[in-house]
């Protein structure tokens, strides 16, 4: 027994080794920032607009409880909304109309997604443990499909197509739906706590995956066994993970260490660590661990990919310059909501932002 803990306690030394030069190699690389090698490209890259010409276009009204999830629709016009109230919404984010409205067995909903090709699938999830896929236009429990296997409760669900899906759960795993037949494909678990967002690529073969263990993960969709890479800097929970559209190779994350950090596969390494800084809080009790005051919450990239919006348990949505040489928001959407702000995204086409809160309202800016 003596001996084969010798050997354990030998291999955990060996992986710390292994770690300590994984982070050495990679600092021997960061020679430079992506600020300091955008500011010498010619011509410059154009000047963000000071003071942006952000506003309020729609408030959408229709929930009585937090909004805890949003997610667009393809056209860029759909949107569809959780809340706590037991229903999920579905809007045109143009005209502020409900097309419909589909009540939840259970109204502990966490996350939401439409499918983004044809928009006819939504899937929800949350304290059930279950992802329940509903066909837009049905009506009644009997068109909604149960996928039941997760051990934990669904924190985040993405179409891949009208065929297959992935969510990620707080059992630590994520798993890939064959939604036709309601079972799972493959199982990705390699995350050693909750994992609590997912985002797929643009070619619907890899996705990333981040977790209450700090970490980020990039997944391969045909080889489920072990994670293709993973990320770390973070030294708390990390919240959100969202997939550059415009590039197919960077994500950013946020997370309740107060930080955004912008990652690219090529170099396997942090580009860019944005952060605000923390106001002294008068909360205390209850009220300060339930707006939890110094959290990102989540975050979307502008169509480009120059900006990185983030939603903050303050109630403010702050931009980040990507290609900027400032940690410090460039701009923020002051008092965007009354209260904690749950979810933000950006239109496929790049055209508006829309975010939720726990106001109980969404509303699209542009």
């Amino acid at each position: 027994m003596s001996d084969l803990n010798s050997k354990i306690e030998a291999a955990k030394e060996k992986v710390a080794s292994l770690k300590q030069q994984i982070v050495q190699i990679q600092s021997e690389k960061k020679d430079t920032t992506l600020g300091k090698a955008a500011a010498g490209v010619d011509p410059p890259l154009a000047n963000l607009r000071s003071p942006p010409a952000v506003k309020t276009r729609r408030t959408l009204k229709g929930h009585f409880g937090k909004v805890t999830a949003m997610h667009w629709g393809g056209d860029s016009r759909t949107l569809v909304s959780a809340s706590q109230d037991g229903n999920l919404l579905v809007w045109n984010a143009f005209s502020s109309n409900k097309l419909q409205s589909i009540s939840l067995k259970s109204s502990y909903v966490m996350s939401v997604g439409i499918e983004q090709s044809q928009g006819n699938l939504i899937a929800c999830g949350g304290l059930d443990n279950l992802c329940t896929v509903y066909r837009r236009g049905a009506a009644g429990d009997s068109s909604a499909t149960e996928m039941a296997s997760h051990d934990g409760f669904l924190s985040c669900c993405r179409f891949v197509n009208e065929q297959q899906m992935i969510t990620a759960s707080g059992d630590s795993t994520c798993i890939l739906w064959d939604v036709s037949t309601a079972k799972p494909i493959s199982t990705f678990a390699e995350h050693k706590a909750d994992a609590m967002f997912l985002s797929i690529f643009p070619d619907k073969k890899t996705f990333v995956s981040c977790s209450v263990d700090q970490t980020a993960k990039v997944w391969d969709i045909r080889a489920p066994k072990a994670s293709v890479m993973t990320f770390m800097g973070h030294t708390a929970d990390v919240n959100c993970v969202e997939v550059m559209p415009s590039d197919g190779k960077c994500f950013a994350t946020c997370s309740q260490d107060s930080t955004v950090r912008f990652y690219d596969m090529r170099s396997m390494n942090e580009l860019q660590k944005f952060s605000v800084p923390a106001p002294p809080s008068n909360n205390t009790g209850d009220e300060a661990i339930d707006e939890q005051p110094d959290t990102f919450t989540s975050l979307a990239f502008s169509g480009s990919g120059r900006l990185i919006f983030c939603g903050h348990a303050d109630s403010n949505v702050y931009a980040f310059d990507t290609l900027g040489q400032r940690s410090s928001p460039v701009y923020t959407i002051a008092s965007a909501h009354d209260r904690h702000i749950s979810c933000v995204g950006v239109a496929p086409s790049g055209a508006a932002l829309a975010t939720g809160s726990w106001d109980s309202q969404l509303k699209v800016w542009a």
